[in-house]
C-alpha cells in the first residue's frame, strides 16, 4: 500500500467518510459490448482483497453492468481511453488491461515486475504512454498499438504521480519532489522541493501552469496541505495556496477555467485565473471527472469498508441527477463515446 493510501485511511479513520445513497438506475444488467456514452467507473476497492470493480453505466438509457470484469484485480488507481480502447491500471497486481469496449472479451494484460506497482498514466504521443511506478525507480513507457511495455526510463526514486505537458514529463516523488524530464531526451531539466506527500498534477494551459496538490504530513511533520503553481517553462513556482489543518483536500477535478476540490465534507470552486476558492456543495465526494460535453461533475463516495455509490451532478448547480453503486471506493472514470 502506498504512503498516500496509507495518509488517506489515516484521515477516514479520523472521521471522514463518504455516505451511500440509493440507485436511480434500473437493475444491473450483463453486457460485454459497450456503445456510445457509455460512463466506465473504476473503484479501487480493497488493498489486499483483489476486489476492485469496473462497471459500466449508460449515459443514454440508464442501465448499469456490473463488475464487468470479476475477478479485475487488486487496487483499481487509474482509467483512460488511449485509442479506441479501455486501460484500467490495476496497481497491487502489477498489470495494465488493455480493453476493447465493443468487446470486452478482446482484452490484453500488460504485466509489470512484481512489486513494481504501476500507478498511473499520462499520454506523451499516439502511440506512447508514460506510467508511474510507485515501488520501482523508473517510468514505464507503453506503446498502444503492440500493447506491450517497451522500455524503461530509470530515475533515482519512486513516483506518486507523473503528468505530460508540451514534451515535458511532470514527475511528483515519493522524496517530496517535483522533478521534471524531457520526453525526447530523457533529461532531467528540473528536481526541486514540492511539500509533503505530493498527490497530483493539473495542468492549467490558458495560463501554461502546472498546479500541484499536496496532501501535507497531518501525522509527523504537521505540514499543511497545500495547492500550488509552477511555471511550466522555467518551473519556478508562482503562487500557493494552504489548506486549513482541520480539512483533508482529496482532489483537484479540472474543468475549463477552474477546478473543483473534493473534500471530506464538501466540494469548492477554484478559479484558476484568480486562485481563489468558493463554496459550491456541501456533500463530502472522493474523486471525479468533468464532462464538458454535458456539463457534469461525476463523483464518487463510499469508505474502504463497504460498496459505495457514483453521482452525476450539474456542474452549474450541483443537483444530483443520476447516481447507480459502484464497487468499494469509486474514484477513477473515464467516458467512452465512439468518433
Amino acid at each position: 500500500m502506498n504512503k498516500n493510501s496509507l495518509l488517506l485511511i489515516g484521515l477516514l479513520c479520523l472521521g471522514v467518510v463518504f455516505t451511500a445513497c440509493e440507485s436511480t438506475t434500473t437493475p444491473p444488467v450483463v453486457i460485454t459490448k459497450f456503445t456510445d456514452s457509455t460512463l466506465f467507473a473504476l473503484s479501487e476497492g480493497d488493498f489486499g482483497k483483489n476486489n476492485a470493480e469496473l462497471d459500466g453505466y449508460s449515459l443514454k438509457t440508464d442501465t448499469l453492468s456490473k463488475n464487468i470484469i470479476n475477478p479485475l484485480g487488486d487496487v483499481g488507481n487509474d482509467i483512460q481511453i488511449f485509442g479506441k480502447r479501455l486501460y484500467v491500471v490495476v496497481e497491487n497486481s502489477d498489470k495494465i488491461l488493455a480493453i476493447n469496449p465493443d468487446s470486452v472479451a478482446d482484452r490484453i494484460s500488460i504485466e509489470f515486475g512484481a512489486g513494481s506497482t504501476p500507478y498511473n498514466m499520462a499520454e506523451a504521443s499516439s502511440s506512447e504512454v508514460w506510467v508511474s511506478e510507485f515501488h520501482a525507480r523508473e517510468i514505464g513507457i507503453m506503446n498502444t498499438v503492440t500493447n506491450t511495455l517497451t522500455s524503461k526510463v530509470p530515475i533515482d526514486t519512486t513516483l506518486a504521480y507523473l503528468s505530460i505537458y508540451n514534451g515535458k514529463a511532470f514527475l511528483l516523488t515519493n522524496t517530496n519532489k517535483l522533478e521534471v524530464i524531457d520526453i525526447a531526451t530523457k533529461n532531467v531539466l528540473a528536481n526541486k522541493y514540492i511539500g509533503e506527500y505530493p498527490a497530483e498534477i493539473v495542468i492549467d494551459s490558458a495560463h501554461n501552469s502546472v498546479v500541484v496538490l499536496t496532501y501535507g504530513d497531518a501525522f509527523g511533520a504537521k505540514t499543511l496541505s497545500k495547492i500550488f503553481w509552477v511555471d511550466a517553462n522555467t518551473f519556478a513556482y508562482t503562487d500557493s495556496i494552504s489548506i486549513s489543518a482541520s480539512d483533508f483536500l482529496n482532489q483537484l477535478i479540472p474543468a475549463g477555467s477552474k477546478a473543483y476540490l473534493t473534500f471530506g465534507d464538501r466540494v469548492d470552486i477554484l478559479d484558476l485565473g484568480t486562485h481563489k476558492i468558493s463554496p459550491f456543495i456541501q456533500t463530502p465526494y472522493y474523486k471525479g471527472i468533468f464532462d464538458p460535453t454535458a456539463n457534469e461533475l461525476v463523483v464518487g463516495r463510499g469508505s474502504f469498508s463497504a460498496p459505495g455509490n457514483v453521482d452525476i451532478l450539474d456542474a452549474a448547480t450541483g443537483v444530483v441527477k443520476k447516481t447507480f453503486s459502484a464497487g468499494i471506493l469509486p474514484g477513477h472514470f473515464v467516458i467512452y463515446r465512439k468518433q
